[in-house]
């Protein structure tokens, strides 16, 4: 069963040919039009609508109405010539969620499908062996990152595990972004925990308060007091001592996770 055709099978019309159709044209076996679903979970990244049939047409404009998401594995699809489009940017998609309908706007000779796959670096592979399979996975590092309060900025991304820690020593922290990891912290002027955030949805803080107490789920982690040195490891949550890494009431400067 099809990937990208609403309950169908795919019947290609044109394949893919490197530098000359970096794509793979498809209608409903049978040769006949259907609606268009997302091929796996992912974020709409562009979404272009009100194209018309535009014949010899070059560039983006050629591809007419289309949507481009990126999936969690990093790769991305572009589904493209759409009669219609049914999502918009910026909109969260599920495998199999209807994204459009089969059309042939832009330079399209005949309603079909133009569909693309695109590795983490957005160059164009061959989608053929992807119209019914996963797509490739992506190993990809965790990174995480602070806010430095004094500088008034984020400061550059650090790796997950290695031995590079999120800070200025000296400068309060004001702000933790970390991948995949569902994480909140204490702030210190406030006096209570901030609400949990997860996976660069949002970031963990008030910028321009200090933070005295971090908590991180399913993670090894400690933080650097200013003034001070760093505290012990810390590998759960809770309400006890051990359950966050801080002192109330002892500004952080420096977070490491492992």
């Amino acid at each position: 069963m099809s990937r990208v055709l609403y309950k169908a099978l795919n019947q290609i019309t044109s394949y893919y040919k490197k530098g000359v159709h970096n794509g793979v044209d498809v209608v409903k076996k049978w040769n006949k039009s259907c609606y268009i679903t997302s091929h796996s979970d992912g974020e709409v990244l562009e979404c272009v609508k009100g194209v018309p049939h535009d014949p010899g047409s070059t560039g983006n404009r050629s591809y007419g109405n289309y949507v481009k998401i990126r999936h969690n594995d990093g790769y991305m699809t572009l589904y493209a010539h759409l009669k219609s489009v049914s999502v918009s940017k910026g909109q969260k998609v599920k495998r199999g969620e209807k994204i459009g309908y089969m059309g042939e706007t832009g330079n399209a000779y005949g309603v079909h499908l133009h569909f693309e796959v695109r590795n983490p670096n957005n160059q164009r592979i061959n989608p053929e062996s992807f119209l019914d399979s996963d797509l490739p996975y992506v190993s990809r590092k965790l990174l995480y990152q602070s806010y430095d309060n004094k500088k008034r900025m984020w400061l550059p991304n650090v790796e997950v595990g290695s031995s590079e820690y999120a800070g200025n020593y000296g400068n309060a922290m004001g702000g933790i972004y970390a991948d995949k990891y569902e994480i909140r912290v204490h702030d210190m002027k406030l006096g209570y925990w901030l609400p949990w955030v997860k996976d660069r949805n949002d970031y963990a803080g008030n910028l321009g308060n200090n933070i005295d107490g971090v908590q991180i789920k399913n993670a090894t982690y400690r933080v650097h007091l200013l003034g001070g040195g760093w505290l012990p490891w810390v590998s759960k949550v809770d309400n006890t001592n051990e359950g966050y890494a801080g002192i109330y009431g002892r500004i952080i400067d420096a977070i490491q996770i492992k």
